[in-house]
């Protein structure tokens, strides 16, 4: 029975101990806020109660003592000074660590007895405490294993939770990814039955077609109850960045104070929201580069003041989403990264030889940091820390499908962006086919698509390449990577992927390429582990299977050497916001597909009264909207945005089955900028018309 209680206590003593973190690193900074305090004494106290209700008393006789240390300082007896806040947060790690090992059924990782006894001999002499056995760098951050899903903080208000079993989360997210597999399956049986009803003698085609269109109306219906069931649970994986970043500024703290150097650190988008196995993933990577950005980039306070700098630097941790992926940026402004040492490095390390060296500009050079073989302890004193297990932080990236990029500028700065997919469940992908087989390839890699004459190659290395906007890549076949029979070409243009990822780009033909889907991401068992140039599978609306690519891989296993290092393509527009509004479910839902597919970020809305409720409550850089709809149509809605002085300069697109003459004309006269007549429907001209009047939207 205690058992159960335990599981509670621990997920409590979590709670608690994140505050109190929170809490003394503020306090350490506002020495002179009373109310951190009485917020401090509160979670110890209350940790000390719950630790002697289920009996762990070594738990309790320490937040005991650091309780009666914080009531000392409450009362001014005692100084809120550095020793003072060192010695609380030993407790609060010994606590968590004694509060980690219960949770895992495990022996404490120290002898309690004698931290507690030590811990309250060294309280009444003044001492600093005896600190439990240290644990790894970073350990303040890194991640523990959960035994439930933790619910997500609202930023605004506090909400109702429950509490889950991870597995069960899974199994349903799983579950709901089949249903919607199975609903894009109905698709092609409704489009046969279509078929059978214009092919049905007269007598029967009236009740066919009348039964079609019933059932038509009703799988649209059930499309969209699918839709949101599959997002409402998408998002039950889904918590803050927040969960991962409450534990860097100790960090920071820690490794400053042990460098002697003065280090802040701030955090920007930590409500940005990924899938919680990304998050698991991506703290040991942040622990990295934040030990690297402080131990290596930020300068000692002597060497900033010779450098005209303030004595403290700062270290920060950006997110933000844009399209269907997050960046996360990791900046110091430091030392930076100097190409001409990274060369001297490299060559010395044998990453490079001298003339290859040479013929790489000071972009590309940054990247000889993420080449394995790089990072050694003489390396890292030459290049101010930058390649230490960064060829590591590359390969866990590349692993979840996401991309890093480097920039820097020797005595100003250096920072590390990780591209990373909002979540691992669902993929948007490029189908292609080759060998005979459908593949799906990741769009986040996905640059562009040519195509690809004999004519137009040129002789590189043992193979051939071909110029794509100024630049020679390697050309390779996707059946011929894969090992799978290659269709003759007979001289024809071929469709080719420009693929790219970190500093390599690859051209790779294909014999057609299938337009861009959502797919649900299941894992490949045990027995194909091996399998290097596919991470996972999907099934197709047709109810066939789809192996995934592991485009690094197949860079990787492309033309051996690769060229000289390219630059990464310039970082992406920020993402522009679109409110669709339709009161039709398919073209609202179509409409949104498109744009979303192109990094666009949708908000759509069913009528215009709702339309006009949500420009006022978010900034739009453009609205696509019908005609004619119940209430407020189309043509009202133009006219009160251009009324608005909020909205007057907002670019207006109406999508419309009204083809006239004169209904173009009013919809113009009403404030629009363009007209897209519904049933010649091209998504390439909407795309256009859209590009036209606000750029790329620069999602992923």
């Amino acid at each position: 029975m205690l058992g159960k209680y335990l599981q509670i206590f621990c997920r409590e003593a979590e709670e608690h101990l994140a505050s109190l973190q929170r809490g003394l690193l503020r306090l350490e900074k506002e020495p002179a806020r009373e109310e951190l305090l009485q917020e401090l004494l509160r979670d110890a106290h209350t940790l000390k109660g719950s630790a002697r209700m289920v009996a762990l008393d070594d738990i309790g006789t320490i937040t005991h003592l650091m309780e009666d240390l914080l009531k000392e300082l409450e009362s001014g007896s005692r100084q809120v000074d550095e020793a003072a806040v060192d010695r609380l947060f030993k407790g609060a790690d010994a606590v968590a660590q004694l509060t980690a090992a219960i949770d895992r059924g495990e022996k404490p990782p120290f002898d309690a007895a004698r931290f507690v006894e030590e811990y309250r001999r060294d309280a009444l002499c003044g001492r600093a405490p005896a600190a439990p056995p240290p644990p790894s760098p970073g350990a303040a951050v890194q991640a523990r294993k959960p035994h439930h899903a933790e619910p997500a903080p609202h930023a605004e208000r506090p909400c109702e939770t429950v509490r889950t079993e991870v597995k069960a989360l899974d199994s349903l997210v799983n579950l709901v990814g089949e249903l919607l597999i199975n609903s894009k399956r109905q698709d092609l049986r409704l489009s046969r039955l279509k078929g059978i009803s214009a092919a049905a003698d007269e007598a029967t085609a009236a009740e066919l077609v009348r039964f079609t269109g019933e059932l038509e109306e009703e799988k649209l219906q059930l499309d969209y109850l699918v839709q949101e069931l599959h997002d409402t649970t998408m998002g039950l994986r889904m918590l803050p960045l927040q969960t991962i970043s409450d534990g860097f500024e100790r960090l920071v703290r820690d490794l400053s104070h042990r460098l002697g150097k003065e280090v802040r650190l701030t955090l920007t988008g930590c409500s940005t929201r990924l899938d919680r196995l990304l998050l698991q993933e991506l703290k040991p990577m942040l622990v990295h580069l934040v030990t690297n950005a402080v131990g290596h980039g930020i300068e000692s306070p002597a060497e900033r003041g010779a450098a005209g700098k303030e004595p403290a630097g700062c270290v920060s941790i950006a997110a933000y989403q844009q399209g269907s992926s997050v960046l996360v940026e990791v900046r110091d402004d430091g030392r930076g990264m100097d190409p001409v040492l990274i060369r001297r490095a490299a060559v010395k390390s044998g990453v490079i030889d001298e003339r290859e060296a040479a013929a790489l500009s000071d972009e590309e050079t940054l990247y000889l940091t993420l080449r394995p073989g790089f990072s050694t302890a003489r390396a890292v004193t030459e290049i101010a820390g930058r390649g230490v297990g960064m060829d590591a932080v590359k390969k866990k990236v590349e692993r979840l499908r996401g991309s890093l990029m480097l920039q820097s500028e020797p005595g100003r700065y250096t920072a590390v962006t990780l591209r990373l997919p909002l979540t691992l469940a669902v993929l948007e992908a490029l189908l292609v086919r080759a060998g005979g087989e459908t593949f799906a390839v990741p769009v986040s890699y996905v640059e562009e698509i040519v195509k690809v004459r004999e004519a137009e190659l040129v002789p590189l290395g043992k193979g051939s390449g071909v110029g794509v906007r100024g630049s020679v890549l390697p050309l390779c076949s996707l059946s011929a990577l894969l090992g799978l029979p290659q269709a003759p070409t007979a001289g024809s243009a071929q469709s080719a992927l420009v693929l790219g990822q970190v500093e390599q780009r690859i051209c790779c033909t294909v014999d057609a390429q299938l337009g861009s889907s959502l797919l649900v991401v299941k894992g490949l068992g045990r027995q194909f582990r091996t399998l290097r140039l596919v991470f996972g599978a999907t099934v197709l609306a047709d109810g066939n299977p789809a192996l995934i690519l592991n485009v690094p891989a197949l860079i990787a296993a492309s033309a051996s050497p690769l060229p000289a290092l390219r630059p990464r393509p310039a970082p992406l527009p920020p993402v522009r916001r679109v409110l669709v509004v339709d009161d039709s479910i398919t073209t609202r839902t179509m409409e949104k597909n498109i744009l979303v597919t192109r990094g666009y970020r949708v908000t759509t809305a069913v009528s215009g009264e709702e339309a006009l409720a949500k420009a006022r409550a978010e900034r739009f850089e453009l609205v696509v909207t019908d005609v004619e709809m119940p209430g407020i149509d189309g043509l009202e809605l133009c006219r009160r945005l251009r009324s608005s002085e909020a909205h007057r300069d907002i670019p207006i697109i109406v999508v419309s089955s009204l083809a006239g003459a004169e209904d173009r004309r009013r919809a113009l006269q009403a404030g629009a900028q363009a007209y897209v007549v519904k049933g010649s429907f091209d998504q390439e001209e909407l795309l256009g018309t859209v590009r036209a009047l606000i750029g790329e939207g620069g999602g992923a």
